[in-house]
């Protein structure tokens, strides 16, 4: 687990760098090595990052932090499952973008990702370089190395 804490990602073929300061990122994911690999790939965003283990701490969360700007949901979790989670966040703040992340992808996934509420999806294993763009969609897009703003 510390190697997975301590990994770079040198491998940076686009030549973004985002930053997200002052944004926040609801991270729903029941499985610490999973929350891990995504807080490693966001760290250097400066979002801030809030973890909830269940798809009922997710809700929570939303409920008692205002300033969630965006929310990767894991689907399948126990108890209040991520699509029914979603649905209850948009309860709550309507607006509120909600990107599904996922490892079983079935043919009809795809399409209930979309009937919860959600705004994209991602499938597991997650590529680092098209979550950050997928979240760079809502939060605001990369900058290049040399400082110039990257649509």
């Amino acid at each position: 687990m510390k190697q997975l804490l301590f990994t770079e990602f040198q491998n940076n073929t686009t030549g973004k760098t985002y930053d997200w300061a002052g944004k926040a990122i609801l991270i729903a994911e029941d499985t610490d090595c999973s929350f891990l690999y995504l807080k490693t790939i966001l760290r250097h965003t400066n979002a801030e990052i809030l973890w909830a283990a269940s798809g009922q701490e997710a809700i929570n969360m939303v409920r008692e932090h205002k300033n969630i700007d965006i929310v990767l949901m894991d689907i399948n979790m126990p108890g209040i499952n991520g699509f029914d989670a979603t649905m209850a966040i948009h309860s709550i703040k309507e607006d509120l973008p909600v990107i599904a992340q996922t490892a079983y992808v079935y043919d009809n996934e795809v399409e209930l990702c979309y009937a919860s509420g959600c705004i994209d999806y991602i499938a597991k294993p997650i590529d680092k370089q098209m979550l950050l763009e997928k979240i760079g969609n809502f939060l605001g897009a990369g900058v290049s190395s040399k400082g110039l703003y990257i649509p």
